[in-house]
């Protein structure tokens, strides 16, 4: 299945920036104006993350284009919403770590999605995508918790709704692999949400959420990189079961998401 885009290290990037002609490739910061005007890399466009789809004319169609932020999270979505475009034709590539990485920095952050295994059984991997919905869902909750007045509230309620929403859909899947399955309600209630990787479980997490001084971006950053991972796994599993039906629902589920990231990055603008 053809990706729309390609992760490339700091080290790679340089490498394909000193060995392609300049006018083969386009470099695309989607940081905040504030952001480009401190620094920035030469040669960089910018083009914010949240105005990218209506703004996308702007970039050549036809050129391989770079695309990075400040760490890495803000560049994936942008990566998507690039390489899905109808209208483009060039190879996008995501700077990973993003200007950071570039500059020899490293930000403490959150910590990214766990990786799904993809060689479990049909019931299993519909299970860990019931899982991914219900971590996002606790997440999502839990920002509401911690910012109950905050201009991007309605984002997050919204996207609660979404997440369990979701999650039914892809149990009615489930429960066609099971012999005398328990209602939605119980499976959902049991499953644990343990969307994150790198030994930080969901309780650190939601310690560290209601920290004081915890940035909004790093919150809607977060909530991108959460609907970015249900993507890219819905993505997988259409293609798993190809040219069946549940290849269809799988690819709306997927449509759903971006949907969802693009919903996400609109609400960074709250937090300038």
């Amino acid at each position: 299945m053809k990706k729309e885009y390609q992760d490339l290290t700091v080290a790679e990037v340089r490498e394909f920036m000193a060995k392609t002609r300049e006018n083969e490739y386009q470099l695309v910061d989607v940081r905040f104006l504030d952001e480009y005007e401190e620094d920035h890399l030469a040669g960089a466009i910018l083009l914010p993350v949240d105005e990218i789809e209506e703004r996308i004319s702007e970039l050549s169609s036809t050129k391989d284009t770079i695309v990075y932020c400040l760490s890495g999270r803000r560049s994936v979505a942008a990566s998507v919403f690039i390489g899905t475009h109808p209208d483009f034709k060039g190879k996008v590539y995501n700077m990973l770590g993003g200007y950071l990485e570039w500059d020899g920095h490293y930000i403490e952050d959150m910590p990214n999605l766990k990786v799904f295994d993809m060689e479990g059984s049909d019931a299993d991997l519909l299970y860990q995508a019931m899982n991914l919905e219900k971590g996002a869902h606790k997440f999502y909750e839990l920002v509401l918790e911690k910012f109950p007045n905050a201009p991007f509230t309605p984002v997050m309620e919204k996207l609660v709704k979404a997440e369990e929403a979701h999650a039914h859909m892809i149990y009615k899947f489930w429960e066609k692999l099971q012999d005398n399955p328990p209602s939605f309600e119980i499976v959902y209630e049991g499953l644990p949400g343990d969307i994150l990787e790198g030994g930080l479980n969901f309780d650190e997490l939601a310690a560290k959420l209601m920290q004081e001084g915890t940035e909004c971006q790093n919150v809607i950053e977060m909530a991108i990189t959460i609907e970015f991972s249900a993507y890219d796994l819905y993505r997988n599993m259409a293609h798993l079961y190809k040219d069946t039906e549940m290849e269809k629902h799988f690819l709306s589920l997927c449509q759903s998401e971006k949907e969802h990231m693009r919903i996400a990055a609109d609400a960074l603008h709250h937090c300038r």
